[in-house]
């Protein structure tokens, strides 16, 4: 028995050793005067009466932290992170676990308030499905907004026309803290938000409301920013209102003196944790447009776009444009939390002046064309916006939600057009055809839409129903002047007409979703999705000659489009990984009715309607995966049917362009993608090394392409349904700094590669089109002998193109507290292989950049600068190498309420704008005028009712220059 006992003891003791040895202490950092988790503190556990620490550890995001593994005995247990104050506290480990609760971090006032650091945290933290930057670690100035803020982060990218995009992913949305702003514009915020109020930028992979609701993904994911204020903005009105005004500095060469440029803006914000009212004002006539012009969209798509397509080089916007804008937004949450309501108004007038060279060579099988093409655009547009969202929460089982939206207005616009084309294998007599062209007309358009879900939970965790709802109705109205005189193949033909056009779309969508928790963490989703669209157009054309109607110009269109779908999921979901398939059979009807002008008969009749219905079924897949928890990965597959568009169903030429004549095809049939998309992520928390890389592919089966031929170098088109076509893309980016130093580096890359076909005819016999005027007789003949073997054999050739394009951009920063200076180099290749002639193209843009912004504390100066070495290879007509050189001084006054700040745009004079288009079977260069070198001051006030202490930035330089925590062991 005492044998017995002394085991017992010896066993227990044992046991106690062993316990002692792997205990483990946790807690959970808070920050005290919020009560929000404090991340990636660094905790550390020494021994009393060492110098050196035992252990180490970080907190994660919700502020928890543990050290595993703790022999017995006593410690000093510390949490430290710059911006706060050490917590310290003596720890005993005697067997058990240790919790330490809750741990409130004390902010360092004296810190905040000396502000003498610029970063607080890891700079950017990848999740699952977010990348989170902590805009503190990019140094931006008193008068930049949050465009300035987004062109330094990694695998962001703002293109010549305010579009944004991450890593190849087109932002479609703003919120701030959640909170919608402006709905969906982005450039509203980006265009107009202070840069200085973000503490936060979330890059967020949201799912749609109702995925969000029943955890199954819908393939209706959009990539969405999300901005954290800083804390002081939470406490009552603030805002920035900004004036200046300056003159153009004209180069050497330049004709005229330039004119007069001004700017104006103002952001007015009351923001509360309950509220958001925003307004914002801007106008100016330096290309900052701050906002989507949706009025002016609509006028471009009834006319078919029109001049200034020339974005996208490395220069400054295209053409020149004078923009007004004024606009109210407010959030608010109600009652409790259960409801949030967001409303906005917008108004924005837009006035752009473009000047435009095109050179274009198209391949053909026995020579070549050259074309050539001067001309002038001024448009100008008018619109009015009106939202409103409603998130109601009836219970915690029951809520609705609710999202209408209105806009109207109008515009006009006039074009003036000089051009020629040649054969390029004689050199004198070559001349295919010359001519001019003007051009103008006035829009009204109206549209409107809105989305409703309501969501239910029935019982059981998992268990829901949710019904949802899209509708939408748009009115587009132009009445346009066209003129035109060609010398073409020996006549001069003359058109003279004026286009009455009315444009009319509506649909409907419904879908009921349905779904069941199995067990074992498998959920079942069966849905059911109804849509219906209804497009309408006429088109009535007038001969200004005789003052009577054109009937072979004119004619009404009507397109019935009905979709359904009829689907099931299965998920699997665990702690570290979710997979999903599903199936969907879709059954899609068009309706296709026109009146048109029948030459045969010699009136206007209505033809013979065409039907098609036919099933498509589309599987679909979702993985997700944790490698662990610095890295994730995702992979999506989803099919979808779409339908032509009503301009492409049209029967009708369009010959407002003579060398451009475009027929409408009514048998056109709906085609299917087959899409492919996913990423995978890595963060590393201790040395804020972060990686992203998302790649997507689609294969088209029976779209819509072209056949194209040619007369006297006249360009005729019809689409048609035709082989397949294929794409894929790779986008990445990474950042790394550099050990322990104030150096970071950064590298974007993406890839992608495109194959698709198109139709080139030859001999074709124009004769009803050209000489008997039976332009409907020879649509329906083209239509005919298109699904010819035999005549499509010998009179059309497949047409196909492989374009693949690289980017790859490669950033060095230096960064301190009052210093950034930045280094970088870019390349842009794009390469194009024919079928036609087995020729090719390959064109260069390149780019060495560099960047420095030095503030000054004691005299509040700041100094800020941007400049680009630019130089193009590869073209067919030879670009002059560039340097585009900004700078600017600022200086605060009036106990830093007040920037002064003067700024030079372009000092050298050398920008310009060039864009590349490479399709089927030709190559085009496009060169727009661009707003030049000129000088401007400003002037801008800063007020606001918020604590200063915490709109400074907070603390320290970790890793590569980055913030953070004292770090990890040493």
């Amino acid at each position: 028995m005492n044998c017995f006992k002394r085991l017992i003891v010896v066993s227990a003791g044992l046991l106690a050793f062993i316990g002692g040895a792997a205990q483990e202490i946790k807690a959970v950092l808070v920050d005290a005067s919020t009560s929000e988790p404090v991340a990636f503190a660094t905790i550390s556990l020494t021994k009393e009466g060492a110098s050196k620490a035992y252990k180490y550890a970080l907190s994660g995001e919700d502020g928890k932290a543990s050290i595993p593994k703790v022999k017995s005995g006593d410690y000093v247990f510390k949490a430290e992170l710059l911006g706060y104050e050490a917590f310290i506290s003596k720890v005993k480990v005697d067997g058990k676990d240790v919790d330490l609760g809750e741990v409130k971090m004390q902010p360092d006032r004296k810190m905040l308030d000396a502000a003498t650091v610029s970063a607080a945290g890891n700079p950017i933290i990848v999740k699952k499905d977010t990348i989170e930057f902590n805009a503190n670690s990019f140094k931006t100035t008193e008068n930049d907004v949050l465009e300035d803020l987004l062109k330094k982060l990694p695998g962001v990218e703002v293109g010549e026309n305010g579009a944004i995009t991450v890593n190849g992913e087109t932002i479609k949305k703003i919120t701030i803290d959640g909170k919608t702003f402006f709905l969906d514009d982005p450039q509203l915020a980006s265009k107009n938000i202070p840069a200085k109020i973000v503490e936060k930028l979330k890059v967020i992979q949201k799912k749609s409301e109702q995925a969000e609701f029943t955890g199954i993904d819908d393939g209706e994911e959009e990539t969405v920013i999300d901005l954290s204020v800083k804390p002081g903005m939470l406490r009552g009105a603030f805002g920035n209102i900004m004036a200046g005004a300056g003159h153009d500095v004209p180069a050497d060469n330049s004709v005229g003196d330039g004119d007069y440029r001004y700017q104006g803006a103002a952001f007015i914000g009351n923001f509360t944790k309950e509220r958001q009212i925003s307004l914002i004002l801007n106008g100016n006539n330096t290309n900052n447009r701050g906002f989507d012009d949706l009025s002016g969209s609509m006028m471009g798509n009834m006319r078919g776009g029109g001049m200034g397509g020339g974005q996208g080089g490395f220069g400054g916007g295209n053409g020149i444009t004078t923009s007004y804008m004024g606009g109210l937004n407010g959030s608010w949450t109600l009652f409790d939390n259960k409801m949030e309501l967001g409303s906005n108004y917008l108004y924005n007038e837009t006035d752009k002046n473009v000047e435009e060279t095109t050179d274009k060579i198209t391949y053909l099988d026995d020579y070549n064309m050259l074309y050539h093409s001067q001309g002038s655009n001024n448009t100008v547009s008018r619109g009015n916006r009106i939202g409103l969202r409603v998130d109601h929460k009836f219970s915690e089982n029951t809520s609705i939600l609710f999202e209408p939206r209105i806009n109207f207005g109008n515009g006009h616009y006039a074009e003036r057009n000089v051009y020629s084309t040649y054969r390029d294998e004689v050199a004198d007599g070559n001349l295919l055809n010359s001519g001019n062209s003007h051009e103008y007309g006035h829009n009204n358009n109206v549209s409107t839409s809105g989305f409703a879900l309501f969501r239910q939970r029935l019982g059981i965790p998992g268990r829901t129903l949710t019904v949802m709802g899209r509708y939408s109705y748009s009115n587009n109205k132009l009445d346009a002047e066209n003129y035109s005189d060609t010398y073409i193949g020996g006549v001069d033909s003359v058109i003279n007409q004026s286009i009455n056009s009315n444009q009319r779309a509506a649909s409907l969508m419904g879908r009921v979703t349905y779904t069941e928790p199995l067990g074992n963490h498998f959920y079942f989703e069966a849905n059911y999705r109804y849509s219906w669209n209804r497009s309408f157009s006429e088109k009535n054309t007038i001969d200004n000659k005789t003052g009577l109607k054109d009937y072979m110009y004119s004619n009404e269109i009507t397109n019935e489009y009905n979709n359904q779908e009829m689907g099931f999921n299965f998920m699997y979901q665990n702690e570290k990984s979710r997979a999903q398939l599903g199936f969907a059979a879709m059954p899609t009807k068009t309706y296709n009715k026109t009146s048109r002008y029948d030459a045969s008969a010699g009136r206007y009749a209505e033809l013979d309607p065409y039907k098609d219905f036919r099933w498509n079924f589309s599987p679909r897949l979702m993985v997700w995966w944790e490698f662990n928890e610095n890295a994730n990965a995702r992979v999506f597959y989803r099919g979808n049917s779409a339908q032509p568009s009503t301009r492409q169903l049209m029967p009708v030429p369009d010959n407002t362009n003579p060398l451009n004549v475009s027929f409408g095809n009514a048998e056109l049939t709906p085609y299917f993608t087959h899409s492919l998309r996913g990423d995978v992520r890595y963060n590393n928390k201790k040395t804020f090394s972060s990686f992203n890389i998302r790649f997507n592919a689609s294969y088209t089966q029976n779209p819509i392409v072209s056949a194209t031929w040619y007369n006297n170098g006249a360009q005729f088109s019809m689409p048609f349904n035709g082989p397949d076509n294929f794409n894929a893309g790779v986008n990445g980016f990474a950042n790394l700094p550099i050990a322990r130093s104030n150096f970071t580096i950064s590298n974007f890359t993406r890839v992608n590669w495109s194959q698709s076909a198109s139709y080139v005819g030859t001999n074709i016999d124009m004769t009803t089109y050209s000489e008997d005027k039976d332009y409907y007789r020879f649509m329906n003949e083209m239509i005919r002998n298109f699904n010819d073997e035999a005549y499509f054999a010998e009179h059309f050739d497949e047409s196909s193109i492989k374009n693949l394009g690289l980017t790859e951009r490669l950033r060095l920063i230096f960064r301190t507290d009052n210093l950034e200076l930045s280094a970088s180099a870019r390349t842009r290749i794009n390469k194009s292989w024919y079928s036609i002639k087995d020729s090719r193209t390959t064109t260069f843009n390149n780019q060495v950049r560099f960047g420095v912004n030095w503030t000054w504390d004691a005299t509040g100066i700041t100094f800020k600068s941007e400049g680009n070495y630019n130089w193009y290879r590869g073209y067919s007509v030879e670009q002059p190498n560039e340097v585009v050189l900004d700078a600017e001084i600022q200086k605060l006054l009036f106990n830093k309420k007040v920037t002064f700040a003067i700024k030079g745009y372009d000092i050298l004079g050398q920008s310009k704008n060039l864009s590349v288009t490479d399709s089927d079977n030709y190559h085009r260069e496009v060169v727009n005028n661009t707003l030049g070198r000129y000088i401007i001051a400003s002037l801008t006030y800063r007020f606001g009712t918020f604590d200063r202490s915490k709109m400074r930035n907070q603390g320290r330089r970790g890793p590569g220059g980055g913030p953070g925590g004292p770090g990890g062991p040493r």
